[in-house]
């Protein structure tokens, strides 16, 4: 049984700090995802556990971590949205280095993967991170970000053939 499966199950019986406990590094790792720095996505973090914590009788007879991944990509796209308006740098690689470890051996460097799911805008970032980080279904994804499954289908094409191209690009440069 899945961790959020055996959370749904016990409800009520798990407490907000048990619950923190099982979802914090899951969920920390899914927020550098989205934003590409370890402090700021701390920082979200903490945000969605305060308006969780509020809310945690009625949170926790549902699923707990689907609402509280729901409130912290909200702030994570809402704050893509408020640094691109101020123009500011989001951190850096090696921020996501410490959390996820090394790139993959054999495949494309991580600093220009990086760089281009960087540069996607951050629905389609979050599309990707909850559908090949996560392990979400569209149903799931389009819960969480509160669009349509078709909404959904879009971004992760887009996003898709971003990334396909950037492959297309590296491999082009290293002939």
């Amino acid at each position: 049984m899945s961790t959020s499966s055996t959370q749904e199950t016990r409800g009520a019986e798990t407490t907000f700090e048990e619950f923190v406990a099982a979802t914090a590094g899951r969920l920390l790792r899914t927020a550098v995802f989205m934003v590409y720095d370890r402090h700021l996505a701390e920082d979200l973090l903490q945000i969605a556990y305060e308006r969780v914590a509020r809310r945690w009788r009625r949170v926790a007879s549902g699923n707990p971590e689907a609402y509280t991944r729901r409130v912290l990509v909200n702030l994570a796209i809402d704050e893509k949205k408020r640094r691109s308006r101020r123009d500011t740098p989001v951190g850096s690689v090696a921020d996501l280095d410490r959390i996820a470890g090394p790139p993959p051996a054999g495949g494309l460097a991580g600093g220009d993967l990086d760089e281009v799911l960087r540069a996607l805008p951050a629905k389609q970032r979050a599309v990707v991170v909850l559908r090949y980080w996560c392990d979400l279904s569209e149903h799931e994804i389009a819960e969480t970000l509160g669009v349509s499954r078709g909404t959904v289908k879009s971004h992760t094409a887009r996003a898709m053939a971003a990334l396909r191209e950037h492959v297309r690009e590296g491999r082009a440069h290293e002939r």
